[in-house]
């Protein structure tokens, strides 16, 4: 391998990487710690050890998919391909009301949280405006000026988080790291917002088309390293603000710290930074994935593509609905759990009928895939009979 080459491979591991962590770390960070501060450090700790596991796997299952496939697809592409009419149909209904649902929490939550990082200069819902407009730019250009963002503004999100971490760590009480769940129910609350917090398969079509040739080799350890760094901030960032505020966590985590830190205003807006960075680096893979499956599952020009992608997330976002608790746990748990079973589903006929020889193709025994597949439907079953009801 050339020089050269071997520059590229690095440079497209990196925006990989970064893509896929500027997916994953989104708003879904900031439920972690009222979570926990409900149902006790070690059992969110827990959630978040096991489902980084079975989301890893659901994710390497869609880059095999992608592989296996020589035309360039979406979710709804693969499923009609490989699951036929009643799949495509299943896969359109999961995969444009979650990534249309995630777009919309972000455009709510990011304008607040650059709205309160600016000291209130200008209303949350122009700050909303902003990060549509910032958003939606980059989206329109494509991936490869969304990758170059992503790398910039995940190692300045990340550099914030650390610093966060280490201005705050001489406030950490340990005995808030050690408190029971507030109820029996509470045991479960982690669940579907863990799962919503590690949500970034929407970013694996997008990274391989970072790759070309035998460059494709090295997207399983892109994959695996972009899913495990955000477990390893979300684990740091929940023992720091519990083990600060403990059950006075609030359920956005940054402002529920304000009282109990020097400063505690310019934390507040320190955290608010934190905040918007992580939605806006989401924002832009999600939105190139609504707007590459209209192009390449459905077939739509990229102006129309463009414009519904545009559309429904403002629309949706006049509507003014904010429970942020309650949308990331229905929308991990039910929507994150059928596109999981879908995945499962789509792999088994893509290891049976792809049209091309992947470069890494998994080993997993049949009992491990059952356990993933019930693990999915146990938090479906529990967010309809006891959330939504």
């Amino acid at each position: 391998m050339t020089e050269r080459a071997m520059s590229s491979r690095v440079t497209n591991f990196i925006l990989a990487v970064s893509t896929l962590v500027g997916t994953i770390i989104g708003v879904g960070m900031f439920g972690l710690p009222y979570a926990a501060s409900r149902s006790g450090v070690a059992v969110t700790l827990a959630y978040l050890l096991v489902l980084g596991f079975v989301v890893t796997i659901i994710h390497l299952i869609y880059g095999e998919i992608v592989l296996r496939t020589s035309a360039r697809h979406r979710l709804v592409g693969y499923a009609q391909i490989y699951l036929g009419r009643w799949g495509k149909l299943a896969a359109s209904v999961i995969f444009f009301v979650t990534l249309y649902l995630a777009l919309w929490v972000y455009l709510l939550v990011g304008g607040e949280f650059l709205s309160t990082a600016l000291s209130g200069y200008f209303s949350a819902g122009t700050g909303s405006l902003i990060l549509a407009a910032v958003g939606f730019f980059v989206i329109y250009r494509g991936v490869r000026l969304a990758g170059v963002f992503e790398f910039l503004m995940t190692l300045v999100l990340l550099a914030l988080i650390a610093g966060l971490v280490i201005y705050s760590k001489g406030f950490v009480a340990k005995e808030n790291l050690i408190l029971p769940p507030a109820s029996l129910a509470d045991w479960f609350l982690p669940y579907g917002i863990v799962l919503f917090a590690l949500a970034g398969g929407s970013a694996v079509p997008e990274i391989r088309s970072l790759f070309r040739g035998g460059q494709s080799s090295v997207l399983k350890k892109a994959i695996v390293w972009g899913t495990w760094l955000p477990i390893a901030v979300y684990a740091v960032f929940i023992l720091v603000v519990v083990g600060i505020s403990g059950g006075a966590t609030s359920t956005e985590a940054i402002k529920g710290l304000s009282p109990f830190l020097f400063l505690g205003a310019n934390v507040v807006k320190y955290g608010a930074a934190i905040g918007f960075l992580a939605v806006i680096t989401s924002f832009f893979t999600i939105g190139l994935n609504i707007k590459n499956s209209f192009r390449f599952d459905l077939g739509w020009s990229p102006g129309v593509s463009f414009i519904l992608t545009v559309a429904v997330p403002l629309a949706l976002f006049w509507l003014g609905w904010n429970d942020f608790i309650k949308i990331i746990s229905v929308g991990g748990a039910v929507l994150g759990g059928l596109e999981g079973l879908l995945l499962l589903a789509i792999w088994r006929r893509a290891r049976r009928r792809g049209d091309r020889q992947p470069e890494y193709a998994l080993k997993l025994r049949p009992i491990l895939v059952c356990l993933i597949a019930l693990v999915f439907l146990a938090g479906i079953v529990y967010e309809i009979v006891y959330t939504l009801r």
